[in-house]
């Protein structure tokens, strides 16, 4: 990744840094910043670097995204958009269309189905697909990725065991089955795609909406995972910077790649939709219904214990409480047995706010990435008052509650599941549907910048606009500090710079570096 050189005045630079918060100019050398304050007094460091007048527009540190699984953005760019579907019949009008333009045995694969779009969640049966596509294996992945259709040639591709959790007669797979065909469907698709096209597509939409790093939740519980891999390999050449988590249990797979960090969506439990999330008191519409733990408490146990011993910082998915509380369990384990400073282990999601829990998180160090989007792109904490009650509904999808329980937090958008626009996860913290949860811009801001950087142990080198830190900046065309809140998530982004470099510029930006 090259080091560039940059000059910008005529600014409304927002730095995030309380040392000085705002600036006109900014210059960038060999990749890092080397001055900021007012042009008149910082232009003589700018040498011959290519300057820029950015006309008034709103400059930022990059945007930092902390839970994207990359490959699946990729994916969900190139596969077939059921997202929009309302209807079991535009679901089937869909599928036909698809084996109409398909070759007979080509995989017809879907995401983006969304069941809250549909009338007491009826989605189609397995028969239905069939119907429409008899000559196809059909595979659609749900929006959140905790359940998925299948066909009968899928089933039959995927061969599961009669007695697989989760298995549904009707086509529908949830827990392991759908985490069996994920990971097999997936492998698939990505094959008969290539993953670099898959990679490539997911950096040109991340560098788009302004993200300059990207956290990368990859692969499966094997070795030498293919889109791991592949992603290491490619990683050099991608317009972004890379954290990467490889979400695997195999401690050793991970030191072997020279990772030093293992998991990501570890998956503890599943989702609210399919009833899998995993909560310390039933479901409302499910009295006899407290989700699946997808491990035992001693599986977790012996997991986070060889990764802490080997050094390694640790993230798993619990969004429901009785999962917080099993991570939790083991991260107390771990630290009490093998103590170790700072270690910024992380729990990803934490969806239904607990005092006890977040008070224990907070002691042991535990670091949150939070996906604020959740709570507007799917309707609202009112959308689970069926599934979980309106008290606990209320306490779902926590932004202020965390910040104020003292917790480390950042922000993601959990891509594939909803769109990788920081901008709209700012959006979602400011305007979250419980006013109680809703949090000031310059906050929530910091969720996608300096928060991120700090829970991957970036906080020196990015997260805010300072002397020494990485050219890393992201430049809008309206404030998002000032324009009105409803209005945060539609502003454009005009440039995206990356160590100096212009990696995008909106067309029609009128935005031209000029050499002195």
């Amino acid at each position: 990744m090259e080091m560039g050189n940059l000059a910008i005045y005529n600014a409304n630079i927002l730095t995030l840094s309380s040392a000085k918060p705002h600036a006109d100019a900014a210059v960038i050398r060999d990749g890092h910043i080397t001055a900021v304050g007012m042009w008149q007094d910082i232009a003589a460091d700018a040498g011959d670097a290519p300057a820029m007048d950015l006309a008034c527009k709103t400059v930022l540190p990059g945007f930092i995204d902390s839970h994207v699984h990359f490959t699946w953005t990729g994916m969900r760019e190139l596969a077939l958009d059921f997202y929009p579907a309302g209807t079991v019949d535009d679901i089937k009008r869909m599928v036909r269309q698809a084996a109409l333009e398909t070759p007979p045995g080509n995989l017809i694969f879907g995401m983006g189905l969304n069941h809250y779009h549909f009338p007491d969640s009826k989605l189609p049966h397995s028969d239905e697909l069939d119907a429409v596509a008899p000559d196809h294996p059909v595979f659609i992945v749900g929006v959140t990725g905790h359940y998925a259709l299948a066909n009968r040639l899928c089933r039959a591709e995927l061969n599961l065991a009669a007695e697989t959790r989760g298995l549904g007669a009707d086509g529908l797979l949830r827990d392991s089955a759908n985490s069996i065909a994920g990971q097999k469907m997936r492998r698939r698709y990505a094959q008969e795609q290539g993953l670099e096209r898959l990679h490539q597509a997911a950096a040109q939409q991340a560098v788009a909406a302004g993200l300059t790093t990207v956290h990368a939740l990859e692969g499966t519980d094997q070795e030498n995972d293919p889109a791991v891999l592949a992603l290491l390999e490619i990683s050099q050449e991608l317009p972004l910077r890379l954290v990467l988590w490889y979400q695997t249990m195999n401690e050793r797979a991970v030191r072997d790649l020279g990772l030093n960090r293992i998991g990501g969506c570890i998956l503890l439990d599943g989702d609210f939709g399919p009833h899998t999330a995993a909560l310390l008191t039933p479901y409302a519409d499910q009295p006899d219904n407290r989700g699946t733990l997808y491990h035992t408490q001693e599986e977790i146990d012996g997991f986070v214990e060889r990764a802490h011993r080997a050094g390694l910082q640790i993230a798993m998915h619990a969004v429901g409480d009785r999962a917080v509380e099993q991570a939790l369990n083991a991260y107390a384990r771990a630290l009490n047995n093998w103590p170790r400073s700072d270690a910024r282990h992380r729990i990803e999601h934490f969806e239904i706010y607990d005092k006890t829990l977040a008070e224990r998180a907070r002691q042991l160090g535990i670091h949150i990435a939070i996906q604020p989007p959740f709570n507007i792109y799917f309707g609202g904490h009112n959308r689970l008052d069926p599934i979980l009650g309106k008290e606990r509904a209320l306490r779902s999808d926590p932004v202020r509650s965390l910040i104020e329980a003292g917790l480390n937090v950042g922000g993601g958008s959990d891509s594939f599941v909803t769109p990788m626009k920081p901008l709209y996860g700012v959006h979602c913290a400011v305007n979250h549907s419980n006013p109680h949860e809703r949090i000031a811009v310059e906050r929530a801001l910091k969720l996608y910048t300096s928060d991120n950087a700090r829970m991957a142990f970036e906080e020196k080198i990015k997260g805010s606009i300072e002397v020494g830190k990485l050219g890393d900046l992201v430049v809008l065309d309206a404030d998002p500090t000032v324009v009105p809140s409803n209005a945060i998530k539609d502003i454009a982004v005009a440039m995206t710079v990356l160590g100096g470099q212009i990696v995008y510029k909106r067309n029609g930006s009128n935005l031209e570096a000029k050499q002195d």
